[in-house]
C-alpha cells in the first residue's frame, strides 16, 4: 500500500515541493519590496527637504541683490554722501544723518528681513546706520574696497554687488553676518562717493525655514553648509551644531552616516538656482535617523479597498508580487483538489484530510500575503500622499514669500523722491517732457532690476497715467487681442477706476492694495495681479499726489514656481501626468502647468478640497474628467506679516495632481 501512494501521490509531492520554492522567492521579493517603498519614502522626505531648505533661501537671497543695486541709487542717500564729501556744515549734514536713519527704518518697515543697513563713505566713515545699537563710526572691511573696484556700467562684470558671510566690523562682535554690498556713485559724473551694505537676517529667516519644514516630519534635521562642510545654520543644533563639519557629497542621491552613535540617512544637494543666480556655495542638507525613518506609520486615509486594489497598476513591483501570491495559491488548490480526487479513488482517507489541511494552508497563506500587500499598498500611499502634500506646501510657500515682496516694493517705490516731487509739479503744473523722461527713465530703471513685474505705472489722483516702463528684454505683452495699447501708447490712459480709489483711500505709506486675480489693460487683457499704493506730497503726507501700480508678471511667475515642484522619479524626470494648480477658495484657476486648466476656468472638483484652516495640508484620490487622481493640497499661510497681520485676505490653494 505505501509503495502504491508513492506512487500516486509523487507528482502531488514534488508539486508541492515547488510550490515551497515559489512560497519562499516571494515572500523574498515581498520582503525586498517592503524595505524598497520604505528606503524611497524616506529617501525622497530627506532630499525634498534639503532641496527646499536651500533653494527657498536662494530665491529670498536673489531679491536682496535687486535691493542692494536700487538702494544703492537712492536719491537721498547719494544727498548725504555728497554732503559729507563736500564737508558740508555739521548741523545740517546731522539733519541730513537723520533723515536718512528715518527713511531707512521705512525701508525695513517694508523689508523686514534686513536688521541694519550700513552707509559708508569712501573713506571708511560710517555716515548713518540702522540700527542704534550698533554703535560704529569707521569700516576696514574689504568688500568696500572691493565694492569700489566694481565698473557699474561695464558688461564684463556680471555681478554689481558683493556678497558675503563670515564676521565684520560692519556688525562687530556679531558673528557671521550675511551682506549684500555696492558702491555708491555720482549719478551725474559716475564718481564713487561711498557703499551702501545690506545686513541679512539669515539666523531670522532659517528658523522660518525649518519651522515650516518641521511641519512635515518633526524626525527630519535640516541644515545649510559651506562648500567645505561646516554647518551654518541647522534646524536641531544639539545634533548639528553651527560650526561642526558634515562630509559634502551631492552626487549621491543619499548616504548612511553615523552619527553620535546613530546612523542617519542623509542627503545634501547643491541649489537649483533662481533665474541665473546662485550665489555663495553653499548647500541643503537633510537627514533623519534611520530608526525613525523605518519606524512602521499606522496613518489611515479612509481609501476604498477598490482602490487599493488597483494601486498596483502604477506599481510593477507590486503588480509582479500580486499575481505571483495568485497563481501560488491557485498551485496549490489544484494540488490539493487532484490529491483529494486521487486519494478518494483509492480510499485513502488519510490523505483526504492531511490535502483538506494542506488546503487550509493555502488560504492561511494568502491571508498573510493579501495583509503584507495591503501593508505594502499602504505605505506606497502614505508615502505618495506625504510627498503631494509637502510639494502642495512648498507651491504656497514660495508663492506668499514672492508675493510678500511685490507688496514691500510697490510701499517702498512709493516714498521714492523723484516720484512724489514730480507727481506733485504735475499736480499743481503740467510737466515738461524733461521730467517726463526723468519719471520714466526711473521707473524703467527699477523694472529692469526687478523682473517679476511686466510694468510699473504712475497715475495722477484721477487714475490718468503719467508714466510706465517698459516691460524688460527677457519678457513678452502676450496681448489677448489686437488694439490693445502697449509700452508708452499706455501713458494718458485711465487706469481700473475701483484700484484706483482704493489705492487714494490708503491711510498711510505703509498700507497697500491688491487687485483681484482679474483680465486688465495693463497686462494685455490677461488676468494678474496689480498691487497699488498712493503716492504722497513730499512735505504734507496726509496729502495724496498720484498712484502707482506694478503689474505681476503672473504667467511665466507662477508657471516656473509649479514647474518647480511637481513630483519626480528617480532619475528627477517630471511624473507623468503630474500636474500642479494654484486656485483661489472658488475653485477659479490662477495658474496650472496644465493646457487643460486655464487661468479663470473653474475646477469641478469637491468643495472640502477648498475649504479649511490657513496651512491646512491634506491628501485624497478624486475623480476628474474620466481618471483617477491622487492629489495634495495646501492653504496658503502667508509669510512674515504678509496677509497674516497687514490686512490683505487672499487664500490661495495648491494643488498637486498625480494619476492613478
Amino acid at each position: 500500500m505505501e509503495d502504491v501512494a508513492a506512487r500516486l501521490f509523487a507528482p502531488l509531492i514534488n508539486d508541492m515541493g515547488a510550490t515551497k520554492e515559489k512560497y519562499i522567492g516571494i515572500q523574498e521579493s515581498l520582503v525586498d519590496a517592503i524595505l524598497f517603498e520604505m528606503a524611497k519614502k524616506t529617501v525622497f522626505e530627506v532630499t525634498d527637504a534639503a532641496k527646499f531648505a536651500i533653494n527657498i533661501l536662494k530665491r529670498n537671497l536673489f531679491e536682496r541683490t535687486a535691493d542692494v543695486g536700487y538702494l544703492a541709487t537712492d536719491a537721498e542717500i547719494v544727498n548725504l554722501l555728497r554732503m559729507a564729501l563736500d564737508s558740508a556744515d555739521s548741523q545740517e549734514l546731522d539733519g541730513q544723518r537723520e533723515r536718512i536713519r528715518a527713511r531707512l527704518a521705512e525701508y525695513q518697515y517694508e523689508y523686514t528681513v534686513y536688521d541694519e543697513i550700513v552707509i559708508v563713505d569712501r573713506n571708511g566713515v560710517v555716515q548713518a546706520n540702522l540700527d542704534p545699537n550698533n554703535r560704529i563710526a569707521r569700516s576696514n572691511d574689504p568688500c568696500l574696497s572691493e565694492a569700489q573696484a566694481i565698473d557699474l556700467h561695464s558688461r564684463h562684470d556680471e555681478d554689481k554687488y558683493i556678497e558675503f558671510f563670515r564676521p565684520t566690523d560692519l556688525k562687530p562682535g556679531r558673528g557671521d553676518t550675511l551682506v549684500y554690498a555696492q558702491k555708491i556713485e555720482d549719478p551725474n559724473t559716475h564718481a564713487a562717493l561711498g557703499t551702501l551694505c545690506l545686513c541679512f537676517s539669515f539666523d531670522d529667516e532659517m528658523a522660518g525655514i525649518f519651522k515650516d519644514l518641521s511641519q512635515g516630519n518633526e524626525q527630519m534635521v535640516v541644515a545649510i553648509l559651506n562648500e567645505n562642510g561646516a554647518v551654518l545654520s541647522s534646524s536641531e543644533t544639539g545634533i548639528l551644531p553651527k560650526g561642526s563639519r558634515v562630509d559634502v557629497d551631492i552626487k549621491a542621491d543619499f548616504r548612511i552616516m553615523p552619527f553620535q552613535g546613530k546612523s542617519y540617512i542623509v542627503s545634501t544637494v547643491a541649489t537649483d538656482g533662481y533665474q541665473g543666480f546662485y550665489g555663495l556655495t553653499w548647500y541643503g542638507l537633510a537627514m533623519m535617523d534611520v530608526s525613525a525613518a523605518f519606524r512602521q506609520e499606522h496613518s489611515e486615509f479612509g481609501l476604498e479597498q477598490a482602490f487599493l486594489q488597483n494601486l498596483h497598476s502604477f506599481s510593477g513591483e507590486l503588480s509582479i508580487i500580486k499575481d505571483e501570491s495568485d497563481d501560488l495559491l491557485a498551485d496549490m488548490k489544484l494540488d490539493s483538489i487532484n490529491g483529494q480526487v486521487k486519494a478518494a479513488r483509492h480510499m485513502a482517507d488519510g490523505f483526504v484530510e492531511v490535502l483538506r489541511f494542506v488546503d487550509w494552508i493555502g488560504d492561511e497563506i494568502d491571508d498573510l500575503f493579501s495583509e503584507a500587500i495591503r501593508n505594502l499598498q499602504k505605505t506606497v500611499v502614505t508615502s505618495l500622499f506625504g510627498e503631494l502634500e509637502f510639494r502642495a506646501f512648498q507651491g504656497n510657500n514660495i508663492a506668499d514669500r514672492n508675493l510678500y515682496e511685490r507688496a514691500n516694493d510697490v510701499c517702498w517705490w512709493a516714498l521714492t523722491p523723484l516720484f512724489r516731487q514730480l507727481l506733485t509739479r504735475h499736480a499743481d503744473q503740467s510737466l515738461n517732457d524733461g521730467e517726463r523722461h526723468s519719471l520714466t527713465a526711473n521707473l524703467q530703471y527699477i523694472n529692469n532690476l526687478y523682473t517679476p513685474y511686466l510694468r510699473l505705472v504712475l497715475a495722477d489722483t484721477n487714475g490718468t497715467v503719467v508714466a510706465v516702463s517698459n516691460p524688460p528684454e527677457e519678457l513678452e505683452e502676450r496681448l489677448v487681442k489686437d488694439g490693445l495699447p502697449t509700452g508708452q501708447e499706455l501713458v494718458g490712459t485711465q487706469l481700473e477706476r475701483g484700484l484706483v480709489k482704493r489705492a487714494l483711500e490708503l491711510k498711510s505709506s505703509k498700507e497697500y492694495a491688491v487687485s483681484c486675480f482679474e483680465p486688465t489693460p495693463l497686462y494685455g487683457g490677461r488676468p494678474t495681479y496689480v498691487y497699488t499704493t498712493a503716492v504722497r506730497h513730499p512735505e504734507v503726507a496726509d496729502r495724496v499726489v498720484g498712484v502707482i501700480q506694478i503689474v505681476f508678471d503672473a504667467e511665466p511667475q507662477f508657471m516656473s514656481m509649479l514647474s518647480d515642484i511637481l513630483p519626480r522619479d528617480e532619475k528627477k524626470r517630471i511624473l507623468d501626468g503630474s500636474f500642479g494648480v494654484f486656485a483661489d477658495r472658488h475653485k477659479m484657476v490662477i495658474a496650472s502647468t496644465s493646457d487643460a486648466f486655464q487661468p479663470g476656468t473653474t475646477l469641478r472638483l469637491p468643495d472640502a478640497l477648498f475649504s479649511g484652516a490657513n496651512s491646512e495640508r491634506s491628501s485624497s484620490v478624486v475623480q476628474m474628467d474620466g481618471s483617477s487622481y491622487a492629489v495634495g493640497r495646501q492653504i496658503s499661510s502667508g509669510y512674515r506679516e504678509y496677509k497674516c497681520s497687514d490686512g490683505y485676505d487672499n487664500d490661495i490653494v495648491c494643488l498637486i495632481f498625480v494619476p492613478l
